[in-house]
């Protein structure tokens, strides 16, 4: 008998992303998203807008939550 993991579904800046985890540390969710370094990019809830600080926290992943990541990094001056 065959046994399947459910597939979460979330998004950040309106990308699908899933996991089968219930639970991912921020810096999970933005590297996979493709926001790297991570601490270049501050991670925030939609419903809320509650912003998270530590890269290290493990936050529930809900189905279809959405996430804003947004680029807090150096900015290149010509």
């Amino acid at each position: 008998m065959q046994t399947t993991e459910r597939l979460t579904t979330y998004y950040v800046n309106s990308e699908a992303q899933s996991t089968q985890e219930h639970k991912l540390k921020v810096r999970a969710v933005l590297e996979d998203a493709g926001f790297t370094p991570a601490e270049n990019y501050d991670l925030t809830r939609d419903e809320g807008h509650h912003t998270f600080s530590n890269y290290n926290e493990e936050i529930p992943i809900q189905q279809n939550e959405r996430f804003t990541a947004t680029y807090k990094g150096p900015t290149p001056v010509s």
